[in-house]
């Protein structure tokens, strides 16, 4: 059984494809800010590819595997309008919108 659920609603998978090319091709290493905070070290790398669209249904925000490891439950649509939509069919139950 899930221990959560988080719902959320993005932008549906562009029609005509993905973009050939990405403004960014590598996630930029940062050691620190200019005020001398220390930069975030995760444990583990990224669970998406650099340059991802993200944003999109396909995306998961990248989210995907950091929730279902965490025994979350993570629904993912583009379908939000109207009664029988499949984000009304999760907001009863959802924890996260």
């Amino acid at each position: 059984e899930a221990r959560g659920k988080v719902v959320c609603v993005l932008y549906a998978d562009p029609e005509a494809g993905y973009p050939p090319k990405y403004a960014r091709d590598a996630i930029p290493e940062i050691a620190s800010y200019p005020d001398g905070q220390r930069a975030p070290t995760p444990a583990s790398p990224p669970d998406f590819a650099p340059g991802a669209l993200l944003g999109c249904v396909s995306g998961e925000l990248g989210l995907r595997g950091f929730l279902q490891q965490r025994g979350v439950e993570f629904v993912v649509t583009a379908d939000k309008d109207g009664p029988d939509s499949e984000l009304e069919h999760h907001l009863a139950d959802a924890e996260v919108v």
